[in-house]
């Protein structure tokens, strides 16, 4: 039985202070983009190359790996029995249509039936080559794990492929539905991290956004 994340569509960002979290993204070079009137909640999103940030204000299992599939109903029922613990699951014709599932170290995975912002992220994971003003280049989405081989063997039975990160960052690289994430040993770095690379960079340097997301950038 074949899984399938569908399309990247966003890293999916909880926020108590909308307005903080943007202007943090805005300062260091990620562009705003065009939200649609999909949910009831304060949302914006910025991007930058492949990777596309979407900030709630709403309290949710953050952050999450979210994508749009055009099969959900269906989709919905080849993960369940395929014996995936679904956390949550919206459908029916009354209501925007979503749901999510948790990787086997915690991490919320989440499909929605349609975009809610304007951006087409991506086709072409070298688009991710961009440079984002002091950031440099986005290298991935990386996840922490206690069992690093388990969490990697998961994401590809949900069809990621192994992809190199060429950058000082220990880690499993994967592409996974158009974005580049890796997956990291939970003992060197106990958060997930958005991951960019600046050649020359001596040493790592963090930087921690409003809401509590980590930004890593490498040598």
């Amino acid at each position: 039985m074949s899984l399938s994340l569908g399309q990247f569509h966003e890293i999916s960002i909880s926020t108590t202070d909308l307005d903080a979290s943007l202007r943090f993204y805005t300062m260091l070079g990620f562009r705003p983009v065009e939200v649609l009137d999909v949910w009831p909640h304060p949302y914006a999103v910025v991007v930058t190359g492949a990777l596309v940030i979407g900030l709630h204000q709403y309290r949710f299992p953050s952050p999450s790996f979210t994508t749009v599939h055009d099969a959900l109903a269906e989709t919905l029922e080849i993960y369940r029995e395929a014996g995936a613990v679904i956390a949550f699951a919206k459908t029916g014709p009354d209501c925007f249509n979503e749901f999510g599932f948790r990787d086997p170290a915690g991490h919320m995975v989440t499909l929605l039936e349609k975009a809610t912002h304007r951006h087409a992220p991506a086709a072409q994971i070298h688009d991710s080559e961009d440079a984002t003003g002091g950031l440099g280049r986005f290298v991935a989405f990386s996840l922490p794990s206690a069992a690093p081989e388990i969490s990697t063997g998961f994401w590809q039975a949900l069809g990621a492929t192994p992809r190199s990160l060429d950058a000082e960052w220990r880690a499993s690289g994967l592409s996974a539905a158009g974005l580049p994430i890796a997956i990291h040993d939970e003992s060197e770095y106990p958060h997930p991290a958005l991951v960019f690379q600046r050649r020359g960079l001596e040493s790592r340097t963090q930087l921690e956004a409003p809401e509590g997301t980590a930004l890593v950038i490498v040598g």
